[in-house]
């Protein structure tokens, strides 16, 4: 019998993460009740600062286009662009998402999310906008449904 050699690579497989959600939460529920509210804060800075090196490197170089580009990028691989609205105008970007996609998946295999949960848009994004020597707002939030602005 011939022997088939089958070779694939990761990248030919579509990429989704949805379990990272529930997993990444649980982490930050574990810190959280170890360590309190500063102690998720400040783990999720210290990984915002070197996992988005690369990102705020770029909005460095390029500006605010190469955040909304990576917001974009992110909401693709989620199958989830039609819950988001980018306005980009003069030094300004504005983020709207109607519904988050990790907070529907979660829910939807029985995971509510933590308390800390938040901080993941929260603490993440300041973290990002303060090393690229930006402003970050977070004008609403909504626990529910992780619908923000």
């Amino acid at each position: 019998m011939a022997k088939r050699i089958m070779e694939k690579k990761a990248a030919d497989n579509k990429y989704l993460h949805r379990d990272f959600h529930v997993s990444g939460d649980l982490g930050i529920q574990y810190v959280g009740e170890k360590y309190g509210d500063n102690g998720v804060r400040e783990y999720l800075r210290r990984f915002a600062t070197s996992y988005y090196s690369p990102l705020i490197a770029a909005i460095k170089e390029k500006g605010l286009v190469a955040l909304e580009d990576h917001i974009e990028n992110i909401y693709e691989t989620e199958e989830a662009r039609e819950v988001l609205k980018t306005t980009l105008k003069d030094e300004e970007l504005m983020v709207e998402v109607s519904q988050c996609p990790a907070i529907a998946y979660m829910k939807s295999v029985g995971h509510a999310p933590s308390k800390w949960y938040i901080e993941e848009t929260r603490t993440v994004n300041e973290t990002i906008a303060d090393n690229a020597d930006l402003g970050f707002e977070l004008i609403s939030y909504d626990t529910d449904t992780g619908k923000a602005a």
